[in-house]
């Protein structure tokens, strides 16, 4: 289930995205808010999607810590965007920050239930491994009594 969230979420996001080129192709020079939104959200991503590459690099032996840089640079960079493209006109600095907030606590989850299904998933092929190695042992012990 939580696989057809995160399709439907990719989908609809990729959908806004081709929906603005186009209609930025089809009516040229005819600037929407709405596709101009896009592409900043979409910079803004790209931005923010970068710089926590970069931060996952330094590991802290404290998850809080992670997870406050993330949040901080996440937040940053949103505020950053906003002061820089005239966001905060329409939304309150403290929107923007909770947004963010929200989004980083929604992809958390979402990691950390697919990192469940990866440990689950491995652990059972271990466990098909050892039932399988255990049959193949019974195989040979017995036919080595046998002869």
């Amino acid at each position: 289930m939580k696989k057809v969230i995160i399709n439907i979420l990719v989908t609809t996001a990729l959908s806004i995205v081709i929906l603005a080129v186009i209609v930025r192709i089809i009516h040229v020079g005819y600037d929407l808010y709405f596709t101009t939104a896009v592409f900043q959200m979409f910079a803004a991503n790209i931005v923010i999607h970068l710089g926590l590459l970069v931060t996952r690099k330094f590991e802290s032996k404290y998850f809080a810590l992670e997870v406050l840089l993330d949040v901080t640079y996440t937040a940053a960079v949103i505020i950053s965007f906003g002061f820089a493209l005239g966001w905060l006109v329409v939304t309150p600095v403290y929107l923007l920050a909770a947004m963010a907030l929200l989004i980083y606590v929604i992809s958390l989850l979402l990691n950390i239930s697919r990192v469940r299904n990866e440990t689950n998933d491995i652990n059972n092929l271990i466990k098909i491994r050892d039932k399988k190695k255990q049959e193949l042992e019974k195989e040979n012990s017995s036919s080595n009594n046998v002869t």
